[in-house]
């Protein structure tokens, strides 16, 4: 088989992906299709067929006068057997058969190739029943055939008998124009009358010779055929057709055939399956992958493919997989996702980023809360802001309390440094939301707001900015213009294009520096960048550089990989402590 090309690889990459997600889809139309088809074969009555079949031969008149009956040998007759059929599907016959059975009867009457056999079939739900019919329409039908074949052969031989008549009458012309002749000689007087008479009669006996000759040739011909109809006629028991065997009483149904229907609406389950997967597919509108999110947002980069993990939206118990399973995939793709982030900043730093998603239950909190543990334990200084003042959660991520925060610090409540709590066991501090304020986004959108921001930015090496959704309300947008960086997080199957594109519009509006996009819910070994049997390839990151960083992260020491691959300790610095004199780590 010639290789495919990259278009048709890719092709068939995308209907298989298809086929896996919608495999449920498939499944319950395969599961459905087979107990249907099972279910009706089971309630279903057993229907017998019996079989009787019927040898066909040539009318004794068609030997008889045939000019080679002697040599003749019998062949098929395809002319003549469509013949026969069509006479044992007329009404005469089966009105015939309807009189024996006492009810019309339902046959199925086929032709065998190449062959002068007829067979009759029969079905019902009782198999002698069927074999009844079978038989008796079979008999029934050569029983009017031996009728057609006598009254065939008393007509022939009426015929027949005619033209010996008819050569008779010729004959016995020829005879009385000679006994004509001798009464004539007998009444003549004179000699010279009788003489000529006589002279007549010899002529006339020498012109009928050859006549006579003739006539009686023909009649012995007539006569003969006439015998041979006549033996015919006496002998006759088929009447040209004849019983080869009689239905048996059939021992199984012909229908239903519970098997041979499962598996026939297997096949057509797995048909409709495919058809509904797809249609599915077509009428979804959701993001499946990395492909899905280029095309909806070309030229903006997929930062990060996290893989589903169970319980993930629970917000009774919210997990940091980075914490909880360090070695896991799940928290190797946010590794991965942090390689990406900071390759981002390679050229010009990013210290501010905020993360949002296009709706609520997206999982950017999650998302946010993992890529702060994985920032920090690559040796960075991590403050988590939460901006989002109507259903803060990233407290709960880490266990800690809300009751001072954000809304705190910006009403002068409490100062900054008060307001940081440390993540224990991390390099990393949180500034949770705080009490709730009435008006959100006019605090959001306040002078307070930017100078705590820009404060937070002088005291760590980046900030992470957990904001409410884009298009609910206009938080994130606010705060795009504070930040230094925006991604946008969505939700594979479940964020739809148009959120999508609606989102990135919204943030143009606002001149936003939209830097990439994070996917969560990626199927296991369905996502580009994860896979290769250990889950430790690296995500596409930003400017195309993601690929060279290192698959394990941050070793146990702290170091940080480089982009060549190589590794380097962070150097030692007097701000290495939390902002805010929080005690680090």
């Amino acid at each position: 088989m010639a290789p495919l090309d990259d278009s048709e690889e890719i092709e068939l990459r995308d209907y298989l992906a298809v086929l896996r997600r919608r495999k449920w889809s498939v499944l319950v139309s395969v599961a459905v299709v087979v107990l249907a088809a099972v279910a009706v074969s089971l309630v279903q009555t057993p229907v017998y067929e019996a079989s009787a079949e019927v040898l066909l031969q040539p009318r004794s008149s068609e030997e008889i006068f045939s000019p080679d009956a002697d040599q003749v040998q019998f062949r098929v007759d395809q002319t003549r057997v469509n013949n026969a059929v069509a006479v044992m599907r007329s009404r005469s016959v089966r009105e015939a058969v309807a009189a024996e059975l006492g009810k019309e009867p339902e046959v199925t009457i086929r032709p065998q190739e190449v062959s002068d056999v007829v067979t009759i079939s029969a079905e019902s739900t009782d198999p002698a029943e069927a074999a009844n019919v079978a038989t008796t329409y079979a008999q029934t039908y050569i029983a009017s055939r031996r009728q057609a074949l006598v009254d065939d052969l008393l007509a022939a031989s009426e015929e027949v008998q005619a033209k010996v008549d008819d050569i008779e009458r010729q004959i016995n012309d020829l005879d009385a124009a000679i006994t004509d002749i001798d009464r004539r000689i007998g009444e003549a007087d004179l000699a010279s009358e009788r003489q000529a008479l006589q002279a007549e009669r010899q002529r006339l006996e020498g012109d009928n010779a050859a006549v006579r000759q003739t006539l009686q040739n023909q009649r012995n011909a007539y006569a003969e055929q006439l015998d041979r109809l006549q033996l015919a006629r006496n002998l006759t028991q088929t009447g040209g057709a004849q019983l080869v065997s009689a239905a048996a009483e059939p021992t199984t149904p012909v229908r239903p055939k519970p098997v041979r229907n499962a598996v026939l609406a297997l096949v057509v389950g797995l048909m409709l399956g495919v058809a509904v997967a797809f249609l599915r597919e077509h009428l979804d509108d959701t993001v499946k992958g990395k492909d899905d999110l280029d095309r909806v947002m070309p030229g903006v980069t997929v930062l990060g493919l996290i893989p589903a993990v169970a319980g993930w939206k629970d917000r009774a118990t919210p997990r940091v997989v980075s914490v909880s399973d360090p070695t896991s995939q799940v928290a190797e793709a946010y590794r991965s996702l942090r390689t990406s982030v900071q390759f981002l900043s390679l050229d010009d730093p990013l210290r501010i980023i905020q993360l949002t998603s296009p709706n609520a239950s997206e999982g950017k909190t999650t998302t946010l809360a993992n890529l702060a543990v994985a920032l920090s334990r690559a040796g960075q200084r991590v403050v988590v802001v939460c901006c989002d003042l109507r259903r803060p959660r990233v407290h709960e991520f880490f266990g800690l309390d809300n009751a001072v925060g954000f809304t705190s610090v910006l009403l002068g409540e409490v100062p900054l440094s008060a307001a940081l709590q440390q993540v224990q066991g991390e390099r990393l501090a949180l500034l949770a939301s705080g009490p709730p304020p009435p008006n959100p986004s006019e605090l959001l959108a306040s002078k307070r707001t930017s100078d705590l921001l820009t404060a937070l930015r002088r005291e760590c090496d980046v900030v992470l900015v957990d904001s409410p959704p884009v298009l609910p309300v206009t938080d994130a947008m606010v705060l795009s213009r504070m930040v230094d960086a925006t991604i946008l997080v969505g939700t594979a199957g479940q964020t739809t294009r148009r959120e999508y594109q609606r989102s990135f519009e919204m943030l143009q509006q606002v001149d936003a520096n939209l830097v990439g996009t994070v996917l969560n819910g990626v199927e296991q070994g369905g996502g580009y960048g994860y896979g290769y049997g250990y889950g430790y390839r690296q995500v596409e990151g930003a400017k195309g550089k993601a690929d060279r960083a290192s698959p394990n992260g941050a070793g146990a020491n702290g170091a940080e990989p480089t982009g060549n691959g190589s590794r380097r300790r962070p150097a030692p610095s007097s701000t290495s402590a939390p902002p805010g004199g929080v005690a680090g780590h």
